[in-house]
């Protein structure tokens, strides 16, 4: 009887003991710094333009090309990296009041659109199967991400991010839809939204300081 009590004693001081580790250990998780990775340029515009350029039309139909334009406008102004952001819209009207629209390069449309900044993303991939119902493989959009100074008044200055001695076609950036997710899918533009979307976030975590967890 007395080795029962003796057993059952050094059992519960050990579960006790368990306990109180776990509790320590939970503490310490979080009285853990949090991991932060820094922002790649910090990124700062009074007035910004998205230009998303698709020169070999890899986007069809076109419909995440402006949605990417939007969804990263609405990325961008959440954490505060710029105020204003010219929209699709203002930007069809640029473009139909400038015949040489197409001619012109970032740096000149930026200033056409009164803007400080231009954001430059040039296509490298876009892939969604057609028939989202048996889709097997991810959708993808690659883009590469350059920072251009509108207000430049020297062939130096216009080149802001990142330098073009080390990355001269830009920063990569890609962005996937699972299969799964693709299937359930309402339709194509509803795909289509899900990965502008999901582009515009990695394109945005460039510019601020965010924190991730182990």
């Amino acid at each position: 009887m007395i080795r029962r009590i003796c057993a059952l004693t050094a059992m519960m001081l050990g579960l006790s003991c368990l306990a109180g580790c776990s509790e320590i250990a939970a503490a310490m998780y979080f009285l853990r710094p949090p991991k932060k990775v820094p922002a790649e340029y910090a990124l700062k515009s009074e007035s910004l333009l998205v230009l998303v350029d698709d020169d070999q039309g890899l986007i069809q139909p076109p419909t995440a090309r402006m949605l990417l334009v939007d969804a990263l406008a609405r990325e961008l102004k959440a954490h505060n990296l710029a105020q204003k952001v010219t929209t699709n819209e203002e930007l069809a009207r640029l473009r139909q009041a400038e015949p040489r629209f197409d001619q012109r390069g970032a740096r000149e449309i930026g200033q056409l659109a009164e803007a400080d900044t231009v954001l430059l993303l040039s296509t490298q991939t876009f892939s969604m199967e057609d028939d989202l119902e048996m889709a097997s493989v991810p959708a993808k959009f690659a883009v590469t991400v350059r920072v251009i100074n509108a207000k430049a008044e020297t062939a130096d200055q216009v080149r802001l991010w990142p330098p073009e001695t080390t990355e001269r076609e830009g920063r990569l950036v890609e962005a996937q839809v699972d299969p799964h997710t693709l299937r359930g899918a309402k339709s194509s533009a509803d795909a289509h939204v899900q990965l502008a979307n999901a582009l515009a976030v990695k394109v945005a975590e460039l510019f601020y300081e965010r924190r991730v967890d182990d």
